[in-house]
């Protein structure tokens, strides 16, 4: 038969980077931290010459703002 043994565990190996991946975007998403990453993109390519805030800076400044108006917040 001559196969490489190695293929099904190799499929199965990318399989489970795939599943870890989306189980990771999706735990992203719910908790909000790709609000950050999305703010660093934004900043990239609008203000290339601007320094971005630091996470700390983005999440108080985030938090400040649902403090302020707390839109449809059920709490």
């Amino acid at each position: 038969m001559g196969g490489d043994a190695r293929g099904p565990a190799r499929r199965a190996a990318e399989g489970l980077r795939r599943a870890w991946r989306a189980v990771s975007w999706y735990v992203n998403g719910v908790t909000g931290q790709s609000r950050y990453a999305a703010y660093l993109a934004h900043e990239r390519a609008a203000h290339p010459d601007r320094v971005p805030m630091t996470e700390r800076e983005f999440w108080r400044r985030h938090y400040a703002a649902q403090d302020a108006d707390p839109g449809a917040r059920c709490c």
